[in-house]
């Protein structure tokens, strides 16, 4: 649980913007926020999962859609999400800051 909240993380990623796709190609969409039975159903995934260590700030946040947050689950740093493989870098002066490269 993050004490960020999806619309919020949306505003400041997107702004205004009412359709984007994740960074493994699935649509989401800004009004299907807070709905989990929509089928574009955003949420925060947390790169580096807390499980694992990761902390619950901004830099270490991925806005995905529903299906590619479940598939990546707890899975660091590699995993496999939509058919596709990724694995996480640090960012550069970060000790917490993630990004998703894919491989």
């Amino acid at each position: 649980m993050s004490k960020f909240n999806t619309i919020d993380v949306w505003n400041m990623t997107y702004g205004s913007k009412t359709e984007v796709y994740d960074y493994a190609g699935r649509l989401m969409k800004k009004s299907a926020c807070g709905n989990p039975n929509s089928d574009f159903f955003p949420t925060l995934d947390h790169i580096r999962p807390l499980a694992k260590g990761g902390a619950d700030v901004l830099d270490n946040i991925a806005l995905c859609h529903r299906d590619t947050n479940e598939e990546k689950a707890d899975n660091f740093p590699h995993w496999k999400t939509n058919g596709r493989r990724f694995h996480a870098k640090r960012k550069k002066g970060s000790r917490t800051g993630y990004i998703i490269v894919e491989d």
